[in-house]
């Protein structure tokens, strides 16, 4: 698909068009809520300034969606999945028309950015993941309720409660466990050395932890980039089922790189107030704790992501936290603070479904 026949296709359903300005409204919103993630914990330690820690958390996202944008479909081939497939797959439109369907996958969005907004206000790091999982489930329970005979997909819903599950286990024990190694290897090693590698490791380990985030982030909105595209040439070539046209027009440049774009821009600019609730509110940590929790949180994204788990960062970096600190003593963790994190990233689920199901019931019987 070259741009001028996408852009062609926009004209005849100008829902596409609604839904790429969401979507790129919602990049904005996880860059601005979820790159304070990626960063908080060098920021807390002092290993490194604020104003250069986002410039680095934007710059190393943006890294991260142009790798995924641009070999997504070789991680399907090598690895059965990737997270724009899991994406695409989550909801079966039925026979609803194709401005209907953008309608719904509109809607969800915006359910996104509602959920979000309420966690930032309560300076709370919302998961963009989540919220676009429950979204996107809601637009399509609406349709199905309007009686489009579609339906939800349970391999992707799979995958969304193994990531979700997964990421708390796997956090806590990647971070406790990588902690203690450490602990291991240093015992008999000089502080001062230590300490000056743990602080010059932090710059590298949260430059990591962001180019991560943004395969895995970056990677969520460039699958509905390529899913809105792929919807609309299915309507014009009707010999085409969903799956093929998402793979054949996956790796676009074009179609992944407003995306790469917002998210830097986004990250750059991220929010003070989530800095500060992950940094200092959940666990009092030092530079090398600070370092294993990086390096847990990246290796969990990393592998979630080549087979097509869509993981909250935000999560597993809480978890993380969690993990390290709990190898010093459990009560160097906030347990309340850390466990009100978790619920509100365990609600983005049912609160963008349902914001989502309002919104298209209301929109998607206006549309043809």
């Amino acid at each position: 698909m070259s741009i001028a026949e996408f852009f062609s296709l926009c004209n005849l359903h100008p829902w596409a068009y609604i839904a790429i300005i969401i979507n790129l409204g919602v990049v904005f919103v996880n860059g601005y809520t979820d790159g304070p993630a990626t960063i908080a914990t060098a920021v807390h330690t002092r290993s490194i300034r604020p104003r250069v820690a986002f410039l680095l958390c934007a710059t190393f996202n943006l890294l991260g969606a142009l790798a995924i944008g641009a070999f997504s479909i070789y991680l399907s081939q090598v690895f059965g999945g990737d997270i724009i497939n899991t994406i695409s797959n989550l909801v079966n439109y039925g026979d609803a028309s194709t401005d209907k369907v953008l309608c719904a996958i509109a809607c969800g969005l915006i359910a996104i950015i509602a959920t979000s907004q309420i966690c930032t206000r309560l300076g709370l790091p919302s998961s963009q993941s989540n919220c676009l999982i429950g979204g996107l489930t809601g637009g399509g329970i609406a349709l199905i309720v309007l009686g489009f005979n579609g339906s939800i997909g349970a391999g992707p819903w799979i995958k969304v409660i193994a990531g979700f599950v997964g990421s708390l286990i796997v956090g806590f024990l990647l971070g406790f466990g990588l902690t203690k190694l450490i602990e291991l290897i240093c015992r008999k090693m000089n502080k001062g050395k230590t300490n000056r590698f743990f602080n010059n490791g932090q710059i590298a380990s949260c430059s990591l932890m962001s180019f991560v985030h943004g395969v895995q982030d970056g990677g969520k909105f460039i699958g509905i980039s390529i899913l809105i595209a792929a919807i609309l040439l299915t309507n014009k070539d009707t010999s085409l089922s969903l799956d093929s046209a998402v793979n054949s027009i996956n790796g676009t440049w074009w179609l992944y790189l407003p995306v790469c774009v917002v998210l830097f821009i986004a990250c750059l600019l991220g929010n003070r107030r989530i800095l500060n609730s992950l940094g200092r509110g959940m666990a009092n940590i030092n530079r090398y704790q600070a370092f294993a929790t990086d390096i847990a949180s990246s290796v969990g994204l990393l592998v979630a992501t080549l087979f097509g788990l869509p993981l909250s960062t935000g999560t597993i970096k809480n978890t993380a936290i969690m993990g390290t600190a709990a190898t010093r003593s459990v009560r160097r963790v906030k347990w309340k603070k850390a466990g009100e994190i978790i619920l509100w990233n365990f609600l983005a689920f049912p609160i963008s479904m349902l914001i989502a199901f309002i919104f298209a019931l209301i929109f998607v019987w206006t549309v043809k």
